[in-house]
């Protein structure tokens, strides 16, 4: 708008308008003030986002490629065979740590002869004992994790199904201007391949 345009539109107005339209100190540093949050807000989401997608298809592989390692297994399937898996798994998470920041725990679920749903072992990376209540959703060896299953799953009589929990605690790089972080967690089902895994690596 050229000056002579606001002179001309000043005139019409009355007095105390007048002085408002003719005033234009600051109004770009209000006008900065104004939309700076947005466009912080809009940096740092292109920033997070990303990050908080990578971490959950780390998450579904190491969850999914975990279940898969073990259900190749033959029975009994050993130690050394788990702490195997749970070093692959903690590659298949990098560059996060899963160690550190997070917790595994593989489950096997019988039911043997038909007598009854019951979780026959379980095994866990070590990881993060105690934070952020990362126990099994499925519950302790001797449970009947049936009712936390799907029913789709639960095993038949003399049937087995392997599951692998995987639980991460989610830091944002910028935890106090968006939020301050979760605890994700999934779980991946499979079948062993072979025979059932009953005996306890």
């Amino acid at each position: 708008m050229s000056m002579s345009l606001k002179r001309f539109i000043a005139k019409l107005l009355p007095p105390r308008l007048r002085r408002f339209v003719a005033v234009e100190q600051g109004a770009t540093a209000i006008e900065f003030a104004l939309v700076l949050p947005v466009v912080l807000l809009i940096m740092l989401g292109s920033f997070e986002v990303p990050r908080f997608v990578l971490i959950c298809q780390r998450i579904a592989r190491t969850s999914s490629g975990v279940a898969d390692l073990v259900a190749q297994a033959d029975e009994p399937i050993t130690a050394n065979q788990m702490t195997d898996i749970f070093t692959a798994a903690k590659i298949m998470m990098q560059p996060y740590d899963i160690v550190a920041n997070g917790r595994i725990y593989v489950s096997s679920i019988n039911n043997p002869s038909g007598n009854g749903v019951t979780l026959t072992w379980q095994k866990t990376n070590g990881g993060l004992p105690g934070v952020m209540n990362i126990d099994s959703k499925l519950g302790l060896p001797g449970s009947n994790p049936s009712t936390k299953m799907p029913a789709t799953l639960v095993p038949g009589s003399n049937e087995e199904v392997l599951a692998s929990e995987v639980y991460f605690n989610y830091t944002p790089v910028f935890s106090n201007l968006i939020y301050s972080g979760s605890q994700l967690y999934l779980i991946a089902y499979t079948r062993p391949r072979n025979k059932n895994l009953m005996t306890s690596p």
